[in-house]
């Protein structure tokens, strides 16, 4: 299973790239593959945020990534239609921007009670 040294390791890196990632959020840690949602203010629209894209990161972390990543308005817009996104982020653990991180799964918290 993925650890939480490794997932923070990944996190890391992730910030180094180009693209401005304010937040992040560890979701399905039970699973033998690495599931990551990512916001990323910069990211242009995208109609389907909740659709992972799958890939090996890389040669020190070896576990398959399911990355979800998207802007907090496309992200909150698929949480709305997507109630095992909402679950998942609503029980996923911060790894990195409380604020936009916290404003996700608050959102995810809302979609979920409000279709039960």
């Amino acid at each position: 299973m993925v650890t939480y040294p490794e997932m923070m390791e990944l996190v890391n890196a992730h910030r180094q790239l180009d693209e401005p990632m304010t937040a992040a959020i560890w979701i399905r840690q039970q699973d033998h593959e690495a599931w990551l949602v990512e916001i990323l203010p910069n990211m242009a629209h995208d109609e389907h945020p909740e659709r992972p894209v799958a890939f090996n990161p890389g040669k020190t972390f070896r576990h398959p990534l399911n990355l979800i990543a998207g802007n907090l308005e496309d992200l909150r817009a698929a949480i709305q239609v997507d109630q095992s996104l909402a679950r998942a982020i609503a029980e996923g653990e911060v790894l990195l921007g409380e604020e936009d991180a916290h404003e996700l799964t608050r959102v995810a918290a809302e979609a979920i009670h409000g279709a039960a």
